[in-house]
């Protein structure tokens, strides 16, 4: 056997235990992403500030489609806007009282979790430490808040949904991903 064709074995060879590790690496790291969390305290403050594009391992799964009813929707307090509402459940959620930030979201979140230990430990597993709320827009009879969240040095929105309904009372249409600044 010539030098040159053991050479060429041992390349081939070389090359084809490269590419296994290297798919073995990948595996890994989207398994462990799938399957991360932390157990950091949530302490949010009212300052957004500028991150990276990519929300915590796990943020931005989205609620299952479940039909909006008003009956069943979280409502506004009488005297708050939805604005305000928005804020104080960001301000619930700084403050660890997640049984009435639970309450405050939308049904198809509240269905998502589960119950409040749940959203309690996935909030805590983000480790969200500031909030901003951003400006309302009206159309008609529907208010869209987008609410900024800062996370493991990442800034991620929601975008909250509220519909007025027959009786003047605004409630808790939606809550979905916004995106990332």
């Amino acid at each position: 056997m010539s030098e040159s064709a053991f050479g060429q074995k041992q390349v081939t060879i070389l090359l084809a235990v490269v590419a296994v590790l290297l798919a073995a690496v990948i595996g890994i790291i989207i398994w462990q992403n799938s399957n991360s969390s932390s157990s950091e305290n949530v302490v949010l403050t009212t300052t957004a500030g500028d991150a990276p594009a990519t929300p915590p391992a796990g943020m931005g799964a989205q609620a299952p489609d479940v039909e909006f009813d008003p009956a069943t929707a979280p409502a506004v307090p009488e005297g708050q806007a939805p604005v305000e509402y928005l804020t104080a459940y960001y301000e619930a959620c700084a403050s660890g009282d997640y049984e009435a930030a639970y309450g405050m979201l939308p049904v198809a979140s509240q269905q998502y979790y589960g119950d409040v230990a749940s959203f309690g430990q996935t909030l805590q597993s983000y480790g969200i430490t500031e909030f901003s709320v951003d400006e309302p827009v009206e159309s008609g009879d529907t208010v869209s808040i987008v609410g900024w969240q800062v996370a493991q040095g990442m800034t991620f929105g929601y975008e909250w949904t509220f519909v007025k309904a027959e009786d003047d009372t605004w409630r808790v249409a939606s809550r979905t991903m916004a995106g990332a600044q």
